[in-house]
């Protein structure tokens, strides 16, 4: 047994198994890795802490309003190209008019004061 305390030999032998598996990294490299486990870490720990309940219905409520923005933009497209035709003469089924049309053949005065 060596004079070197416990954990002082653990540390010793994490960084001999740590050489052999991972490549070596600078300072800064080793330093974001760490911070990148750590924030997972945390990340892991705050969702323990929300019920299953929640997070299924959060996920829904993030699917419907995604949802939401994909119908409006889809809207906003038809309407868009509707008038890329109505502009360049094209017609379409949308474009008929709901009501007669007000010119024809009979003609009707009107009086203006």
């Amino acid at each position: 047994m060596s004079d070197e305390p416990k954990f002082e030999q653990a540390d010793a032998q994490c960084e001999a198994g740590r050489a052999a598996s991972e490549p070596e990294r600078t300072p800064l490299q080793g330093f974001v890795h760490h911070q990148l486990k750590a924030v997972e870490a945390a990340l892991k720990a705050l969702g323990s802490l929300i019920p299953p309940d929640f997070r299924k219905y959060s996920r829904e409520a993030c699917e419907e309003y995604l949802k939401s923005f994909k119908v409006l933009i889809e809207g906003a497209r038809t309407s868009v190209e509707r008038e890329i035709k109505r502009v360049r003469g094209e017609k379409s089924n949308g474009d008929q008019p709901t009501r007669p049309s007000t010119t024809g053949r009979t003609k009707v005065k009107v009086e203006v004061n």
